[in-house]
């Protein structure tokens, strides 16, 4: 079974909700728009988005590049511009129910196709735990995804802590993914906010989990990373000389982070096959999930291929990453 934990998708239903105004007065969510003989979707003030916009929105067109794929099965989640953190958080409650309640009924109605993910309002992390319990109790949804920050806040930020402890009851995963990324106005140039700007991201709020001491606290808590987690598996001997040498990188943990890094997952989506490679023989085949970014242009549309091609792999390993670990993770079984 192939099963892409790294999809993003919109209900129809909600595209005439998600559009808002930021306390900035930036435009924030999505709007779709019918410009002469094609559809156009416009984000943050800008249309250059990276996907025709049915792709997004459209079951059957997905269905049909599924295949196209070899994919069996979706893990859904919301576009990373539909975290809405900079609104009021009431207003960010109603929005994240009524996606919430329509992935449900996605899930419903394709229960062998898609699995989804809660989008939640982290910038109320109390109202977000709320949302989550009502979200995998009531609606059966198998988990949540949240941004690598919130509003600037990293993940070891302690009002995030009833969040996390609802998380630990809970059992579910959490998928994070980069916005809002640090440094943007030296990346406004060569789409370098998301060249470099996301797998920065990703990897601050993956060492903010592990020297923040949230592992420490929680260690059943179960995170995979989006983009192969960035750069940090790349730098992960870096914070262990780190650890060994600097006070400061001790003023949480006891322990060095590579005990705290091992808990970790990350998605297959690194365009490399070397540095896949790489990822696979730091981490193991058993933290490995095929990832695609579908439908964005900086996806992989055909995330099978590079898992294909690692050359140490068994078969075996192979099918844990194609779609064995995500089973796993977020309990597909025959009844999905």
């Amino acid at each position: 079974m192939k099963i892409d934990v790294h999809a993003h998708y919109v209900p129809e239903g909600c595209l005439h909700d998600v559009e808002v105004k930021g306390t900035d007065g930036r435009i924030q969510g999505l709007r779709i728009i019918q410009e002469g003989a094609r559809q156009v979707a416009y984000t943050n003030n800008a249309h250059n988005i990276g996907f025709d916009p049915p792709q997004i929105y459209s079951i059957e067109r997905r269905l049909k590049e599924m295949a196209v794929q070899w994919v069996d099965m979706q893990v859904l989640s919301v576009p990373p511009f539909l975290f809405f953190y900079g609104i009021d958080a009431a207003e960010s409650l109603a929005l994240c129910r009524k996606i919430n309640d329509a992935f449900a009924q996605t899930v419903n109605d394709y229960p062998k196709r898609f699995v989804a993910l809660a989008n939640l309002p982290m910038q109320d992390p109390q109202m977000a735990a709320r949302e989550l319990e009502r979200a995998v109790r009531e609606l059966g949804l198998r988990g949540a995804e949240i941004c690598s920050n919130v509003n600037g806040k990293n993940l070891d930020d302690k009002s995030f802590a009833p969040f996390y402890a609802k998380l630990h009851e809970l059992d579910v995963p959490v998928f994070i993914h980069p916005s809002n990324i640090l440094g943007g106005q030296r990346l406004s140039g060569y789409h370098l906010q998301n060249l470099i700007g996301n797998p920065t991201d990703t990897a601050v709020a993956a060492a903010s989990l592990i020297f923040g001491g949230v592992l420490k606290e929680f260690p059943r808590l179960k995170f995979y990373l989006a983009h192969g987690g960035g750069s940090c598996p790349f730098i992960r001997g870096r914070w262990e000389h780190g650890w060994q040498v600097r006070p400061e990188a001790r003023a949480n943990i006891d322990r060095p982070p590579s005990e705290y890094f091992r808990l970790l997952c990350f998605d297959s989506l690194v365009h490399s096959v070397p540095a896949l490679n790489y990822l696979v023989e730091t981490v193991g085949a058993a933290r490995v999930l095929m990832g695609s970014d579908y439908p964005f242009d900086m996806g992989d549309k055909n995330p099978i291929n590079d898992i294909a091609a690692l050359p140490h792999l068994s078969d075996d390993h192979k099918e844990m990453i194609f779609g064995g670990n995500a089973a796993e993770l977020f309990k597909i079984g025959n009844n999905s």
